[in-house]
């Protein structure tokens, strides 16, 4: 048979074919690779929570639900069935330890389930109703779960997120009642002015500062410091606020007892609304100010909050705020002035003058400040380094990150790296040296090798791309320090798998399978299987 050159054209486009699958294969095959990974994954969770006491099996099968629910109602709806039927269970002769960890799960569990199964979400309810053994502390806790279920339905059911709202109010003032009101108000004000009104007479029985914290936040939201345009309720449901204020300052006068307390309540609550008193109610003005003085005068911790609330015009300046340190006979004054100065120069970004008056704070100033201190002592610093970086200001950009207590330098590093977005004309030699002696400073650092583990993941991301050799031994040290952290039992923070994922996919899977499998708490090693879980289960979904 003889072809024409069409017809060899012809055959030539069917032989290339051949070799290159058509579109929609290739998406079936990226499916079903990521979904077999994804298997995998479930069954070693599987595993992990046979492994587990009933408490923490009931959070994790709930995790696992949460991330199939999409993809595989039937299975997901069996293991949050498990996990509600697990803390519904009392125990015979239930002790204060047992019931604590149980309502502590069902808390975890209500975050899950009130997104995904509404009369599953109704028995963890009534788990958490109070009862005669209820106390206060638990109550508190019970009240913040519910909102936060609340402010999980407020898209798709406000009404039912009201009435979590409602159930919250009667259980004690849940720390995020505020964002529950946001929420409501932007889509039903009516349901959100009904709610207030219901919070409004439980404080009026017992007016805490909680209380008057989340309603000011409502009431008056440009004044308490948030973004124009935040809605708030009506001048006569401000008002009604506003006379709680003073019911508050009526009912405690001060004493030694109750000072700091007290003021502080009123530097948040009531110093910012002094504004709104004279022109909603201008008679209960002399009241508040006279108690916001009295403050001034006997609090001078709280004196910090007033000058920031009031806009001191004297103390508008570094040099003002340093003056006013140097002046302070209280170490804790003279720390939060100095704390003040170092935010107003890190905010101006000139980084040196902030780093340096960190640097000059003594013992007593540190130790006040916490952990805040060497916190804010690399991150500062990383700013800066970046600011330089982007100037091309590289020695500079280096002066700074060594000039870090040695302790923190890798610390430094590690977040300058982190955070670089790299320009058009990126050169990467010094970021790799930085990478380079990032590694070396974190093995050196007195910091104990069992809270390394999240600075080492922290550092797969910069390795993977700059140094991808180094990438398993990265993974090999954060999981060699996790194994020495005997503290890491639970499941509870969710952050601590937060970005790791991402880097994980892009490393062999075998090395990646091996190296949690190697994790000996069970929890650590369910919490990243779970992160891994869903970032498999997203990327299955995209083909």
């Amino acid at each position: 048979m003889v072809f024409s050159h069409r017809h060899l054209g012809f055959l030539l486009v069917l032989a290339l074919l051949a070799q290159f699958p058509a579109a929609g294969q290739q998406n079936d095959a990226a499916y079903e690779l990521w979904r077999v990974r994804s298997q995998s994954l479930t069954d070693d969770l599987i595993k992990d929570a046979a492994d587990l006491k009933s408490m923490r099996r009931a959070v994790l099968l709930a995790r696992l639900a949460q991330r199939w629910w999409a993809d595989d109602r039937r299975r997901s709806a069996g293991w949050l069935k498990n996990a509600v039927e697990i803390v519904e269970q009392v125990p015979n002769k239930e002790n204060p330890e047992e019931r604590e960890e149980r309502l502590r799960t069902a808390r975890q569990i209500l975050k899950v389930v009130a997104q995904l199964e509404p009369k599953l979400a109704r028995r963890v309810i009534n788990v958490l109703t109070p009862d005669d053994k209820s106390v206060g502390n638990e109550r508190l806790e019970n009240a913040n779960a519910l909102i936060y279920a609340a402010n999980s339905l407020f898209r798709d059911d406000p009404r039912r997120a009201a009435e979590l709202g409602a159930l919250a109010l009667r259980l004690g003032p849940p720390d995020d009642f505020s964002s529950l009101l946001f929420y409501l108000r932007s889509r039903e004000p009516k349901l959100a002015d009904d709610l207030l009104i219901q919070a409004l007479t439980l404080a009026k029985q017992n007016p805490t500062g909680r209380w008057l914290n989340s309603l000011t936040y409502v009431a008056f939201p440009t004044s308490r410091g948030l973004t124009q345009g935040v809605p708030g309720p009506s001048e006569p449901l401000r008002i009604e606020v506003l006379q709680l204020l003073i019911a508050y300052i009526n009912a405690n006068p001060f004493n030694d007892q109750n000072k700091d307390t007290v003021c502080a309540t009123l530097a948040f609550s009531v110093a910012p609304l002094l504004g709104e008193f004279e022109r909603l109610l201008p008679q209960q003005t002399p009241v508040a100010r006279q108690a916001i003085n009295q403050c001034q005068s006997v609090a001078p911790l709280v004196q910090q909050q007033f000058d920031s609330t009031l806009q001191s015009e004297s103390l508008n300046s570094v040099e003002a705020l340093l003056k006013a340190a140097a002046e302070a006979k209280d170490v804790r004054v003279q720390t939060v002035y100095e704390f003040r100065a170092a935010t107003m120069a890190r905010n101006a970004k000139d980084y040196e003058r902030a780093l340096k008056i960190l640097d000059r704070m003594g013992k007593a100033e540190r130790e006040f400040m916490d952990d805040m201190w060497e916190f804010l002592r690399w991150d500062w610093t990383a700013e800066g380094a970046l600011n330089y970086f982007y100037k091309g200001s590289l020695l500079e950009m280096n002066l700074l990150l060594n000039g870090v207590p040695s302790d923190l330098r890798p610390f430094a590093k590690i977040a300058f790296l982190t955070r670089m977005n790299e320009p058009k004309d990126f050169e990467p030699a010094p970021v790799v040296q930085t990478f380079t002696d990032a590694i070396t400073e974190l093995r050196r650092s007195s910091v104990a090798d069992s809270d390394k583990h999240n600075w080492y993941f922290t550092l797969l991301k910069p390795a993977l791309k700059y140094q991808p050799a180094d990438a398993n031994a990265v993974l090999k040290a954060a999981v060699s320090s996790l194994n020495q952290n005997k503290d890491r039992k639970t499941l509870d923070t969710a952050e601590f798998s937060e970005g790791i994922a991402e880097s994980l996919l892009q490393m062999d899977e075998y090395i990646v399978k091996d190296s949690l499998a190697s994790i000996t708490l069970v929890e650590t090693r369910a919490q990243l299987r779970l992160a891994l879980l869903k970032e498999s289960l997203d990327r299955m979904k995209l083909h």
